[in-house]
């Protein structure tokens, strides 16, 4: 199989991944946020900062090295994997020594049996997190689609049981543990059909990984607190139940960013990766993922910053009214962060690892500041409305920084690949606010399910009539023709 065949492949069954998991993870928010308050899901929320943060440790920065790296031998990855084994029980024992800090931080004595429990986490994942990088690097995303969805779905049904039998946000915790155990299990499944780890272990193995390891690490560092600070400053500074409402408006706009985005990206690390040296087919390969993502993240963000209104109350109950106006501020950030978000596979494919910890640096310097401010200012809704403002700086300087660096000067065809997904949803959101102006003595139900079909076939009634190539290589995805030898 030719590797646009092999990408193509892949991205297809990212999508089908993408849909089937964010279905049923709005399903089991929309069922539990009827269960839980948002004091259980604010106190989760402060547990994923730190599991979250941690996680940039679980593996020294060495999976996405192996997918660079093309020339692994089968030693090198038997010491990788011991040291992925070494560096999770590392983490699970830092976690543990540092949860009375933690706690103070947030004044949270609820989080210490929470905390402890959930570092479990550490000690499941790298068993099977080497088989999952060599699965990606061969891309063989079929297989990582289904098992993504069997942990999506034990997660979500062991959380709803446990929710009902009144666990509270214990729940939560039982079933993020069971879905990463069963997609352990299911990794080494497929991984020792094709190859077992050695008792073996060297220092000499690990030359060239480490060094990429590190950068990587120092990234992922630098970048989750960038992501995370707006849940570290509310947390602290306004307790769990605040941070239950951003904590759901920053699923909602987030969690479909970080299900779509991956369908690309995931593909186009290690594709970029075999084409490094070839600068104008990764500019075009690049533009074409930007063009992607665009097509899909642009509506569904202004989509739901207008139905917000009426879709919270209806969906989540009406106790989670406050989360509305924080969930149309976040879209803004949810559509800036989805045109960033492909460089990533950019800098990795190139090498350029220590590129990207520099610019993860800057912004987190610039961003505690710009949401402590916020912080102070406006509360909860300063902090949104900060990280808003924050997003279209760093898109601006993200090109002028970074992928001008890495392709050259590209900023009209960089603009254009986004343009036409704009105007699309700009065009489908005032249809939408009249809609909802004209039909507004409809019950709310039928007026949220009115909205969102309309908008749904406005966008495809557009993209259909002024996008045809774009339409004809997704069909092309999906159902790839066959030729014949």
């Amino acid at each position: 199989m030719s590797l646009k065949a092999q990408a193509i492949s892949g991205v297809k069954w990212n999508g089908i991944s993408m849909v089937v998991i964010t279905a049923l993870q709005f399903v089991r928010v929309a069922i539990l946020a009827r269960l839980l308050s948002p004091t259980d899901f604010g106190l989760m929320g402060m547990i994923w900062v730190v599991i979250g943060f941690a996680q940039a440790f679980a593996d020294m920065g060495i999976s996405n090295a192996i997918i660079y790296r093309q020339d692994a031998a089968k030693q090198q990855l038997s010491s990788l994997y011991w040291l992925n084994i070494l560096a999770g029980i590392a983490v699970f024992l830092i976690v543990c020594a540092s949860t009375p800090l933690i706690v103070t931080f947030y004044h949270e004595p609820r989080l210490t049996n929470l905390i402890y429990l959930t570092a479990l986490v550490f000690l499941i994942t790298p068993i099977g997190q080497q088989f999952q990088m060599l699965m990606q690097k061969e891309l063989q995303f079929k297989h990582l689609a289904r098992i993504e969805i069997v942990n999506t779905f034990a997660d979500s049904m062991v959380a709803i049981i446990l929710a009902f039998a009144g666990l509270g946000v214990f729940c939560l915790v039982w079933g993020l543990l069971a879905g990463t155990l069963i997609q352990v299990l299911l990794l080494c499944h497929w991984g020792w059909k094709h190859w077992r780890p050695h008792w073996h272990f060297s220092r000499r193995d690990l030359s060239g990984y480490i060094s990429f390891g590190l950068y990587q690490m120092g990234e992922r560092t630098v970048n989750y607190f960038n992501s995370s600070l707006d849940y570290l400053l509310i947390g602290s500074m306004f307790g769990a139940k605040a941070l239950g409402y951003y904590t759901l408006a920053h699923n909602l706009i987030m969690k479909p960013s970080y299900r779509i985005n991956p369908i690309i990206t995931k593909v186009a690390f290690p594709v970029f990766s075999k084409v490094q040296t070839d600068i104008n087919r990764l500019k075009r390969g690049y533009l074409k993922v930007l063009q992607l993502t665009a097509c899909v993240n642009f509506p569904m963000m202004f989509g739901l910053a207008v139905v917000a209104p009426i879709a919270v109350p209806v969906i989540f109950g009406e106790q989670w009214l406050p989360s509305v106006i924080l969930i149309q501020i976040l879209t803004i950030v949810g559509l800036l962060r989805s045109t960033g978000n492909p460089v990533g596979s950019l800098l990795l494919a190139r090498g350029r690892a220590d590129l990207g910890f520099k610019w993860n640096v800057a912004l987190i310097i610039t961003q505690a500041l710009g949401l402590y401010i916020g912080a102070k200012l406006g509360g909860t809704l300063g902090v949104a409305t900060a990280f808003a403002v924050l997003m279209g700086i760093y898109t601006i300087f993200n090109y002028l920084i970074l992928i001008r660096i890495l392709l050259g000067s590209c900023l009209y065809e960089y603009v254009f690949s986004m343009w036409p997904s704009l105007w699309m949803s700009t065009v489908m959101t005032g249809v939408v606010l009249c809609t909802g102006i004209l039909v507004q003595h409809l019950p709310q139900q039928m007026l949220l399910i009115t909205q969102i079909l309309i908008g749904v076939a406005i966008y495809l009634g557009l993209i259909i009539y002024s996008q045809k190539m774009l339409i004809s290589e997704i069909r092309e995805m999906i159902w790839p023709r066959r030729v014949s030898a």
